[in-house]
């Protein structure tokens, strides 16, 4: 399988990339720092930038599915003291929707968006402290993961929003807790079973235009 990953440098995009490869897979990574990406036998990287139209295209090129992993890795206590922005406050909704455009009404191809628990459907889900944790230190972080999944939910586009609880580095696992009622399994789960995750979800067609929620 050919897979455009957008959000490569992030520590999702680097988890999906090394499972990726390991399955056999092709990744086709647009990232704006491309030199930080290692290369790789089966990864190609692309020059550019999600906020970009053009550089979205051309990471879609024959692409059979796509992975969607946009976030901003800044540390959000420093970004609320006035640190230097690195990473555009629209990011996931902006690239988004240079996604959907590129794809267009009618192409069918699987696209797994990497949300966080919490948001949309889960939103009433949120145990107190965390809600007061997004409100206060996230709220710019959270605020632009909903715009994101409202943009694809009003699309024709055949998504999976999958809602990760609190991410760790921790080594796979090789077991999480899939579902689709916003129940979890655990209060956290490592990136690299949510690519294991990612990964075996763009090889079915369940759960098409739905949300799951992934935990340990």
């Amino acid at each position: 399988m050919r897979i455009a990953l957008f959000g490569a440098t992030g520590g999702t995009g680097r988890a999906v990339i090394d499972q990726a490869l390991q399955a056999g897979h092709q990744v086709k990574a647009l990232a704006r720092y491309a030199k930080d990406l290692p290369s790789k036998d089966g990864l190609t990287v692309l020059q550019g930038d999600a906020m970009v139209a053009g550089d979205v295209a051309r990471s879609l090129a024959d692409a059979d599915a796509v992975v969607v992993a946009l976030g901003n890795s800044q540390n959000a206590f420093a970004l609320l003291f006035g640190a230097r922005r690195t990473t555009p406050r629209d990011v996931c909704e902006a690239g988004t929707r240079n996604i959907l455009a590129a794809l267009g009404d009618k192409d069918r191809r699987r696209v797994d968006v990497v949300s966080a628990f919490g948001v949309g459907d889960t939103r009433d889900k949120l145990p107190l402290m965390f809600k007061v944790f997004y409100r206060l230190i996230l709220r710019e972080q959270i605020a632009d993961k909903e715009r994101q999944e409202v943009l694809l939910k009003a699309s024709t586009a055949n998504f999976v929003l999958i809602q990760p609880a609190a991410l760790t580095d921790k080594p796979a696992s090789g077991k999480w807790t899939a579902t689709l009622d916003g129940t979890l399994g655990g209060s956290e789960v490592s990136r690299h079973d949510l690519a294991a995750a990612i990964l075996s979800h763009l090889t079915t067609t369940a759960n098409t235009r739905q949300t799951v929620t992934l935990s340990g």
